[in-house]
């Protein structure tokens, strides 16, 4: 697999990590009992958040290569819904484990000024939804994504 484009990379970012990080501020916020806090400036600080951390994590983690070679491990193709299912599942998990901690540690730690451990078991208490959140925001936005960024590239 070739690596994408500068072009690419910056279309399917803003596509993708758009939905997928205001899912995660909007989940996060739902599932952790303060949905009170939805049109506060917090909203957006936390999509912002979790914008640039995807983007970071996109730009160093070697996702596609991750998404396209866990399929193959079932001999799944990658590019068939099995297949992109299961190209999504260490991804997502991928995503929510290092933006989920990142965000629960500036919620819970920084801006409420909770004691240490106390993000931690905020993360802990909003995993599970949020991975299945996140999976079908990666469904959906993935392939729409793609095709963007595709479009775009062959301009």
């Amino acid at each position: 697999m070739e690596k994408p484009s500068l072009k690419f990379f910056i279309v399917f970012n803003l596509v993708m990590n758009i939905p997928l990080a205001t899912a995660m501020s909007v989940g996060g916020m739902i599932f952790s009992g303060n949905s009170d806090k939805l049109l506060t400036p917090a909203l957006f600080v936390n999509i912002l958040l979790g914008f640039v951390f995807a983007c970071i994590v996109n730009a160093v983690v070697p996702i596609p290569l991750i998404a396209m070679n866990s399929p193959k491990l079932f001999r799944v193709n990658a590019e068939s819904v099995p297949g992109r299912v299961l190209g999504n599942v260490p991804v997502v998990l991928i995503f929510v484990i290092i933006i989920g901690l990142i965000m629960n540690f500036a919620n819970v730690q920084i801006f409420a000024g909770a004691p240490f451990p106390a993000f931690l078991f905020a993360f802990l208490g909003t995993f599970i939804p949020m991975y299945i959140l996140c999976f079908v925001i990666a469904m959906i936005f993935i392939p729409i994504a793609q095709g963007a960024a595709g479009k775009v590239c062959a301009v």
